[in-house]
């Protein structure tokens, strides 16, 4: 029994020796210094030292062999604090004793050794201490145990508390049958205590396996949420890519109808300028070409980065705003904040804001009849722009209600698409109110805007900063 246990232990040193190898484990470290007294102690108790040291057996086992058993028994203490973590329970018992305890037990094998080499001790007197010790040893255990098992974690430490449990009680066993021994007995007293060493080594290695595969659980689910990220992060890579390729296609669809719409009516009128009928035409063509110009400026405006805060965009609506009106004989007052705090738009929400103002302004000149417009911008729970005329106002059963028109629609799905609104008011003309969240980031989530004032949609000049 003795062979085969030292032959299992032997093979669990190597098995731990490659599993520290790879993973660097300190708790294995522990493990193995155990495992390598207790392989000492079994190689003592197997014959095997007759065949290697010869004459010198009777000499190591007279006087090493207690203070062999007694450092291997430390190992296992040390081992089992150091797999339950009480080393960091810096108010326990055990984390308080464990040093003093391992001095002491240390200190006892020096002095039973040396007395064995020099001193002339009677044997009763070992008798008594071999006793002594080992009740002090078992007591400690039973604390150790005791402690661990209120302190466990995890079912890693429960495993390797059941081991310790069961070779606790083989070495009951062990000391017990050995104050009463008797040659007949199939099982000898030291080796219940191999026995438990066996156990506690099969329990020992479950533990290790189990902790091994939480670890590669662990690193599994790791391993998923990276490649999780990395999935999130190539999906927004190509919503960014789309939403590139969906602008270029949008600026060329622009240009398209712009610049080809622009230069067939250029060329046509060209054509009819040949034909005789030059100034009016020549007038067309002049008109026609300058809009060209202002929408090809609008659009590239518009696709600048260097333009993205939303001061640029309230400079050039109003800058726009102002050289439209008055070349259509129209007064114009506008209002901007003190402080725009800086804020930055993409070119989406730039291009969207800047269309729907244009059409709102577009729509005052057609069919407003007004003489008079105030442009407000402010902060009000977002970012508001306020379009006041004092035109003819909304006649809702009339051909050419702006409210049943293709701009009005256009304006809304526009702000819609950057999570904004738009309201038209009534009031002594009409009001078209746009606001856009000042949070950017839900863009999800649908923005609901302040109900306009009074205030807002006067032209008292005290609200207005030109």
């Amino acid at each position: 029994m003795s062979l085969f246990i030292l032959g299992a232990t032997v093979l669990a040193f190597i098995y731990h020796v490659v599993l520290y190898a790879f993973n660097k484990d300190r708790l294995l470290i522990h493990y193995l210094v155990y495992l390598f007294f207790t392989s000492v102690f079994l190689f003592l108790k197997t014959g095997l030292i007759l065949y290697f040291f010869g004459s010198w057996e009777r000499y190591i086992l007279h006087n090493f062999r207690e203070a062999i058993q007694i450092v291997y028994l430390a190992s296992y203490f040390n081992f089992i604090v150091e797999a339950v973590g009480i080393s960091k329970q810096k108010n326990t018992f055990l984390f308080r004793y464990w040093n003093i305890t391992a001095a002491f037990l240390i200190l006892y094998a020096l002095i039973y050794t040396v007395c064995k080499l020099y001193a002339d001790v009677d044997n009763e007197a070992y008798a008594y201490a071999f006793i002594g010790i080992r009740i002090f040893i078992f007591g400690v255990t039973g604390a150790m145990l005791y402690q661990s098992f209120k302190l466990r974690e995890i079912k890693f430490q429960l495993i390797i508390l059941y081991g310790c449990t069961i070779y606790m009680i083989c070495g009951l066993t062990s000391f017990i049958t050995n104050l009463f021994s008797d040659p007949a007995w199939l099982i000898w007293p030291l080796e219940w205590l191999m026995i438990g060493s066996f156990l506690d080594i099969i329990f020992f290695s479950l533990a290790i396996g189990y902790r091994n595969k939480l670890q590669w659980e662990s690193l599994n689910l790791t391993l998923l949420e990276e490649a999780n990220k990395f999935i999130a992060l190539q999906k927004v890579i190509l919503a960014k890519q789309t939403e590139l390729e969906n602008e270029r296609q949008r600026i060329a669809a622009d240009m398209h109808d712009d610049l080809g719409s622009g230069l067939t009516k250029i060329t046509y009128l060209s054509q009819m300028a040949q034909h005789g009928d030059l100034g009016d035409n020549l007038e067309k063509i002049q008109k026609t070409a300058n809009e060209l110009i202002g929408n090809m400026s609008e659009l590239i405006w518009v696709m600048k980065d260097e333009n993205n805060t939303l001061e640029d965009l309230a400079t050039y609506i109003k800058s726009y705003a102002v050289d439209y009106f008055e070349s259509n004989d129209i007064d114009i007052q506008v209002s901007l904040p003190d402080d725009f705090q800086n804020i930055t738009l993409d070119g989406k929400q730039r291009r969207h804001l800047f269309l729907c103002v244009k059409e709102a302004l577009h729509n005052i000149v057609k069919h407003a009849n007004a003489t008079k417009v105030l442009i407000k911008m402010s902060f009000n729970s977002g970012f508001t722009i306020c379009i006041k005329d004092n035109g003819v106002g909304l006649n809702e059963n009339g051909p050419k209600n702006p409210l049943h028109g293709n701009g009005i629609k256009n304006m809304r799905s526009r702000m819609e698409t950057i999570c904004g609104s738009m309201e038209v008011v009534e009031t002594d003309g009409i009001a078209i109110i746009f606001n856009i969240p000042l949070s950017f980031a839900a863009e999800n989530e649908p923005f609901v805007p302040l109900p306009a004032t009074q205030n807002e949609l006067s032209f008292a000049p005290q609200n207005l900063k030109a």
